[in-house]
């Protein structure tokens, strides 16, 4: 806990110590790749990109020199009753800060981050911290949008986990259907992710939309309703990276997240909301030379988080 604690006063001093961006902020789709790894979710700066109707990006001019004045900075305190990933639980109550930082480079938006998984009730096996380190970049054509990037995962509690650290690559795409469903976009996306260290291919596509409810019900435009769904199939040779003799599994999942979020300031959010998860396969014994997967097969927990972007 003190850790725990020390972590999110060192957040909370460095979004405070910036200084407000006086360029219009702009919000962009959130595609949730690996643990709480979301690519792109609130920059500060100018998007140098032309806007077709419905908010479609047609193309993506080169930057013209290099500026702090670009740089995107955004961050988050979030927690979960419940970490659960990829339909495998990873440990109860936590608490889940992050940082990210994006910046647009000729026709690219890069980004880097860390995201930190940290369970309240301490660590025991298969219930470990977790920080996940990342990099991307995201290319604009039209109303597609591309993106491919690195995760590193880091369990700092190796003596109560299998394996202390692994790392993936993926790549993605998703497609704004604003111009084709009248303003309104569900971002369809599919992305593919291939983990060395535990031989692992994971299949996810997911939708998600947020419904205007406080313009609906309330005549307040801060209050929506941000919903995603998804499902995915992973498959891995060394789920153990070894440790157990090298067992694998094979099984998919899906689920959907649903969170009321309130606009507090246009450089922050809170949200709060619900979330469902369940898998189906991976529930051999280990004796049978496959990989038995930690907590239930169905899981419903609660969350909510701060998002802050400058």
């Amino acid at each position: 806990m003190k850790k725990t604690a020390l972590l999110l006063i060192s957040f909370a001093a460095f979004a405070a110590s910036l200084p407000a961006q006086s360029q219009v902020t702009e919000n962009k789709d959130v595609v949730n790749m690996g643990s709480g790894v979301t690519a792109n979710q609130t920059t500060g700066y100018k998007p140098s990109v032309t806007l077709l109707s419905g908010g479609a990006v047609e193309y993506r001019e080169y930057t013209p020199e290099l500026s702090l004045s670009l740089l995107g900075v955004s961050a988050a305190v979030g927690y979960e009753s419940e970490y659960v990933f990829r339909g495998e639980k990873r440990s109860g109550h936590a608490i889940q800060p992050k940082v990210e930082f994006s910046y647009p480079l000729y026709a690219l938006d890069l980004y880097a981050g860390a995201w930190y998984s940290s369970p309240i009730k301490g660590t025991k096996m298969g219930e470990a911290s977790e920080l996940d380190a990342y990099v991307g970049a995201v290319y604009y054509y039209k109303e597609l949008r591309v993106d491919v990037g690195y995760i590193y995962y880091w369990y700092p509690d190796s003596d109560s986990y299998l394996i202390s650290g692994d790392m993936e690559v993926y790549g993605g795409v998703s497609f704004d259907t604003a111009s084709y469903l009248f303003g309104i976009n569900v971002s369809p996306s599919f992305y593919y992710f291939y983990n060395w260290t535990l031989e692992q291919h994971v299949f996810e596509l997911s939708l998600g939309y947020a419904f205007p409810v406080g313009g609906w019900l309330l005549d307040n435009e801060r209050f929506t309703m941000p919903v995603r769904v998804y499902g995915g199939y992973l498959t891995a040779g060394k789920k153990d990276d070894g440790k157990l003799g090298g067992q694998g599994c094979n099984y998919w999942y899906y689920g959907v997240s649903a969170d009321l979020a309130y606009a507090v300031t246009e450089y922050c959010t809170i949200s709060g909301g619900i979330r469902f998860s369940q898998r189906g396969g991976g529930e051999g014994p280990q004796s049978d030379g496959s990989y038995e997967l930690a907590g239930r097969e169905k899981n419903f927990w609660f969350g909510g988080k701060v998002d802050f972007g400058f």
